[in-house]
């Protein structure tokens, strides 16, 4: 028999404890250097978890690592955000819940409803924040394909906003 020479191939295996890889994971999605930031932020969000389908701890915090990998925060004021986002959508979604518990009152009813309304509200200024945050929120484009500037006349290219007492505006017209 023929001896070949044939090309090896080298394995690397990532000998990591488990641990670190956790808190690298949990930097990672929370978006902030310090392990025990992460760590606070992961413990906390998975504390406010109001359902608790999940009711084992590393099931829970697995959990939460989701919900964060899918926020993509970018940094530590971004996930303390999400977390309250988090918590304020847990806390609304059980009062709604509750609004619709057999034999509820009409004015239990009513005060669930209106207390998830109040922290819908809420998450809907805290999302705001969050676009605002990573430069999301109310981003335009408008492209101007032809201009025509003839002689004596003159061309703006920017954001130009008619403020109170300029020509064609309100005073004019009650002039």
């Amino acid at each position: 028999m023929k001896k070949t020479n044939a090309p090896t191939t080298v394995i690397t295996v990532e000998t990591a404890h488990p641990a670190e890889r956790i808190a690298e994971a949990r930097k990672r999605v929370t978006g902030v250097e310090a392990k025990n930031v992460a760590d606070t932020l992961v413990t906390q969000m998975a504390s406010m978890q109001l359902w608790k389908l999940t009711p084992i701890k590393g099931e829970r915090n697995c959990s939460v690592v989701d919900f964060l990998q899918e926020l993509q925060p970018g940094n530590a004021m971004e996930s303390m955000l999400a977390v309250q986002m988090f918590s304020v959508h847990e806390a609304a979604l059980m009062f709604l819940q509750r609004s619709t518990l057999k034999d509820q009152t009409f004015d239990g009813t009513d005060a669930n409803v209106n207390r998830a309304t109040r922290l819908l509200r809420l998450f809907n200024a805290q999302l705001e924040t969050m676009q605002k945050l990573k430069g999301t929120a109310g981003q335009q484009k408008m492209t101007v394909e032809h201009v025509h500037v003839h002689s004596g006349g003159q061309a703006i290219v920017g954001q130009v906003d008619a403020g109170k007492g300029a020509p064609g505006g309100d005073e004019a017209k009650n002039r």
